[in-house]
């Protein structure tokens, strides 16, 4: 006689929630607050992380490359009940992501960009890779953080794929102001009442205290490079830059 396999389930027991993949999901940019905003988001007690804590699963992009199995990916997510979700800052600027996202990503899933001063944003970035010990050539880690300030370019690429009303695109440093309106917003959009952050004023806990130097000339080129995206950003995205005093 044929057995059957035995189930790991036992009447009595509640089955295990099957994955549906992120409830919310960030997708950047480096070095523009979204670890301090991901710490902000997740302390409404229904919001958190997938089943591992980690804020940046740096997986999804790996997935759409067929790197990474999907259900990898989306077994993070259970419905539980919590609305888990990540923040992983390289999504934003992985070119072959937004169209599998869009294909796979649940039609009510907030999607969360915050954006920095793009001459403050390349400076931290450098700073942080001072930390990192052995990384990339310092030819490709210019090059790469170069490309990361192209915020007009890479919200285009992600709105002809997932839809412009899909993205909820914001100023670092206005929300670094007043961060409970900008929350709140998520919560919403997550189904959830606001609560009253906490601990708004606290250090990110990735924020870096290497010293890194400016090569003469670079500040500047930036800023040429850097200048007709800002034109995009104000019209196309309602986006108030005054903050953005370096790109003065």
């Amino acid at each position: 006689m044929e057995q059957r396999p035995v189930s790991r389930w036992l009447p009595g027991r509640r089955r295990p929630a099957p994955p549906t993949g992120p409830a919310w999901l960030g997708l950047g940019a480096q070095r523009s607050g979204t670890t301090w905003f991901t710490e902000l988001l997740t302390q409404h007690p229904e919001v958190g992380l997938g089943t591992n804590g980690k804020k940046e699963q740096q997986l999804f992009h790996r997935v759409a490359d067929g790197l990474v199995p999907a259900q990898e990916y989306a077994d993070l997510f259970p419905a539980d009940g919590l609305r888990r979700g990540e923040f992983t800052p390289q999504y934003l600027r992985h070119a072959s992501l937004p169209a599998y996202a869009a294909a796979h990503l649940a039609p009510e899933v907030p999607v969360l960009v915050l954006l920095r001063d793009p001459i403050e944003r390349f400076r931290s970035a450098m700073r942080w890779a001072g930390t990192r010990g052995k990384s990339w050539p310092y030819p490709l880690q210019i090059t790469m953080q170069t490309f990361s300030g192209f915020y007009a370019d890479q919200l285009d690429t992600w709105a002809a794929a997932i839809g412009r009303e899909r993205l909820t695109v914001m100023v670092y440093e206005q929300v670094r102001r007043d961060p409970q309106p900008a929350v709140d917003a998520v919560w919403r959009a997550l189904g959830v009442e606001p609560v009253p952050l906490a601990q708004v004023e606290r250090e990110s806990t990735s924020s870096s205290r290497v010293e890194w130097d400016w090569p003469e000339g670079l500040s500047d080129s930036l800023r040429v490079m850097y200048g007709p995206q800002l034109p995009r950003l104000r019209d196309d995205w309602g986006l108030d830059l005054s903050a953005w005093t370096q790109m003065l």
